[in-house]
């Protein structure tokens, strides 16, 4: 029976690939033995002090080119690097000093992922030698992944590799504007064009569509107030989520002529473009808010993690069975320094991480693909479970998960598609805070399907 996405579209199923060529030590060097797919002819590829990082960028550079020739042995095993040359290494470290500094916090978990790649390959190698050759080979990297990796790397998608390439890009225009490297090196760089659609290996992701309604009701009552909240407000204003993250009560105009709430972001996705961004509240998603207003400092995030944390701890107490006189009392067994403490607001990744947990909670995956109960009561343990599960109830969990978890960008397309089709185009766009209509049209706001059955029903 083939497998199909949430949209209905079939899915391929995953091929096993080959495991590489091992990483060995003989007489404290380091090498890798390369079998010819063709002619047969096994060579040694010397790489290097074992251990060193030279001699890991070395594997990884000498195995991609091997794979991506179709298996055929390299013409050398590798370049020397230049004395007293400034390394991929040097002028990515100083990149990184000025992105902190320029970038979003977003953008630099981009940043940071597409430096780590490249530098695995040509840390060490002279930023002036780094070549259009050098840009494909990562770039088939991105498109292969790497399932031997810590954690594994899964390919990534077309449009998301010609995203990340031109983050690297950008490095060496950096690099060059700041007198590092020859301009002519971003220049070869960009000669390199960008992969099309149905022309490469890479795959494409299906596309967003909305979340039911249905769905987002199922797992409600697993959210906290301060997720559910969130949820609502995406629903009802088509807002992203990081636009509601750090909602404070100072940053809300309340209009009692009009009696809509407006929000001014000074923060948001397209700020750097100088375009202005305005969340409309009305009637409803005022009384979302309202409960969060209630003795609350008018500089303070409005939905807290921290907050429903303390929420979930005295809701756990208040439903305890134990007498008071017994166990544990509430304090005395909590880690003075956690690793990871809760924060003042919700990001992406806690807020997606939220909903993920809430749908896994109201469509729970059957009994085989669930951690064990153990002899004393508890649940085993992540870490046990995911050892446990064979290579196949991996693959089962993973489309059980697919097929029934949604994620928070859903909730825009829905409430696009939503006020597209009740009050207009015009009108999802400008509570959607984009520019041009054409965006909303082709991106966000699906079509009214039934609309269209209906007008083709009557024409023929």
């Amino acid at each position: 029976m083939s497998k199909t996405s949430a949209n209905g579209n079939p899915v391929e199923p995953r091929t096993r690939k080959c495991k590489p060529p091992a990483y060995r030590e003989r007489f404290g060097k380091a090498l890798v033995t390369l079998t010819d797919s063709r002619s047969g002819e096994r060579r040694d590829y010397w790489l290097g002090p074992h251990g060193s990082r030279e001699s890991h960028e070395a594997y990884a550079r000498i195995l991609a080119e091997w794979q991506s020739n179709d298996r055929r042995l390299p013409a050398r095993p590798n370049r020397p690097q230049e004395n007293g040359a400034i390394t991929f290494s040097e002028v990515t470290l100083a990149y990184w000093k000025h992105a902190k500094s320029y970038y979003t916090e977003a953008s630099l978990g981009h940043i940071a992922g597409v430096i780590r790649l490249a530098r695995q390959f040509h840390g060490s190698l002279p930023a002036e030698s780094f070549g259009p050759n050098c840009l494909r080979q990562i770039r088939q990297a991105m498109i292969d992944g790497d399932e031997t990796a810590a954690p594994p790397r899964r390919p990534w998608s077309r449009r998301y590799i010609n995203s990340q390439v031109h983050r690297l890009c950008r490095i060496f225009r950096w690099a060059a504007s700041h007198e590092m490297i020859p301009a002519g090196v971003y220049q070869q760089l960009k000669a390199v064009p960008a992969l099309r659609r149905g022309r490469s290996e890479a795959h494409d992701p299906d596309p967003v569509v909305p979340v039911p309604l249905e769905a987002v009701e199922a797992v409600k009552p697993y959210l906290s107030r301060q997720v559910r909240a969130l949820v609502d407000l995406q629903l009802l204003t088509g807002a992203r989520g990081g636009e509601l993250f750090e909602l404070r009560p100072i940053d809300i105009q309340m209009d009692e002529r009009s009696g809509i709430w407006t929000v001014s972001l000074a923060e948001h996705k397209t700020a750097h473009l100088d375009r202005d961004r305005t969340i409309y509240l009305g009637p409803r998603a005022q009384e979302v808010i309202k409960p969060f207003l209630a003795d609350r400092p008018v500089d303070a995030f409005l939905f807290s993690p921290r907050e429903a944390e303390a929420e979930r701890l005295a809701a756990r107490h208040a439903a305890r069975t134990t007498p008071h006189s017994c166990g544990n009392r509430p304090g005395t067994n909590r880690v003075e320094s956690r690793r990871r403490p809760p924060g003042d607001h919700y990001t992406a990744t806690t807020y997606r991480k939220a909903i993920a947990w809430a749908c896994d909670q109201a469509f729970p995956p059957p009994a085989a693909l669930r951690p064990a109960l153990m002899p004393n009561g508890k649940r085993e343990s992540k870490k046990a479970f995911m050892a446990r599960l064979t290579d196949d109830e991996k693959e089962r969990l993973r489309g059980w998960r697919r097929e029934h978890r949604w994620h928070p960008h859903q909730l825009r397309h829905t409430a696009a598609t939503q006020i597209r089709k009740d009050y207009g185009l015009e009108a999802a766009r400008i509570a959607l805070g984009h520019s041009s209509a054409l965006i909303t049209d082709a991106v966000y706001a699906e079509r009214d399907q039934d609309r269209i059955r209906e007008i083709m029903g009557n024409i023929g």
